[in-house]
């Protein structure tokens, strides 16, 4: 029942990052052409060819292509997970079953109408074409989403066991209003200046916290709920909720911008991304900003 539940919850970040969806296409496209080249001479329906021939032409046309809409799909979906307030695991595994289904009609249409191959109908080879395309795009899928899963899980089990607490390096003045923030257990994570924190990203049970170190926007996750941190907030301060994944500094908004899908945040940096707010902070917001 709880794995099902998560299946409704945000997509992770680290699966939509821009090395990781690079990551799962580099190693799809490897390994499907191993995996084609493996199982090409035990079939009497592949087509696939790495010789000079005329249908290794094909076959780079096949996989150039099939390429090139895997890139376009992901632009696509890392442009709607910016977009969109709710974007979920399960939509995200949808999405790519549905890449998985298109590249096999491709496949496909590209055996009936440019291979010609004869003597097979064509609802059976669109369903051999599905089925190696669920087992050489599939498989690669599997395997990055868990190794990026897996990596994931290392990286905040290493920062919540860390003992270090980070900084923004800076030298306090006298009379400088400072931000500590804890982790679960009250532990001392993160101290800097209030006015160089941008944001805080809630990532399901942790937090990520964007902050400017030494000039450049830097990052840090530790395990703590949003929640949490809204509830320590003082009432008046600058540090205001303004969706459910999001806490940010509304002294470091250099616009707020109303479109059609609602209010949204910009820091007037290209290192950090748009921020979403909910109708419910909306009016908060704007009130907020206008009075900056």
């Amino acid at each position: 029942m709880k794995a099902i539940k998560h299946l409704f919850t945000q997509v992770p970040d680290c699966l939509i990052k821009v090395i990781s969806q690079v990551t799962s296409i580099t190693f799809s496209v490897l390994f499907s052409l191993v995996f084609l080249s493996v199982y090409a001479p035990f079939s009497t329906t592949s087509w696939f060819q790495v010789g000079l021939s005329d249908r290794f032409v094909w076959t780079i046309v096949f996989v150039g292509i099939s390429t090139l809409f895997l890139t376009c799909s992901r632009l696509i979906m890392n442009f709607a997970v910016r977009r969109l307030n709710k974007f979920s695991l399960l939509v995200y595994l949808i999405w790519l079953l549905v890449e998985i289904i298109l590249i096999g009609a491709f496949h496909a249409l590209m055996s009936l109408t440019l291979i010609r191959l004869t003597g097979f109908s064509f609802g059976f080879i669109f369903l051999k074409s599905l089925l190696i395309t669920l087992l050489a795009l599939g498989t690669p899928y599997l395997i990055t989403i868990l190794a990026i899963l897996l990596q994931d899980t290392r990286q905040r089990l290493s920062i919540t066991n860390s003992d270090i607490i980070e900084s923004d390096s800076e030298t306090l003045p006298e009379h400088t209003k400072i931000i500590n923030i804890t982790d679960n257990n009250g532990n001392l994570k993160l101290s800097a200046k209030l006015e160089n924190i941008f944001y805080i990203k809630s990532e399901d049970n942790y937090i990520n916290v964007f902050y400017l170190k030494k000039g450049k926007v830097s990052n840090y996750l530790l395990r703590c709920k949003l929640q949490t941190i809204e509830n320590n907030l003082p009432s008046c301060g600058p540090l205001i909720r303004c969706h459910r994944s999001y806490i940010v500094n509304i002294n470091n908004i250099s616009l707020l911008q109303n479109d059609n899908d609602g209010f949204t945040i910009d820091f007037n940096r290209e290192d950090l991304e748009s921020i979403p707010v909910s109708k419910t902070y909306s009016a908060k917001i704007a009130e907020a900003f206008s009075q900056q």
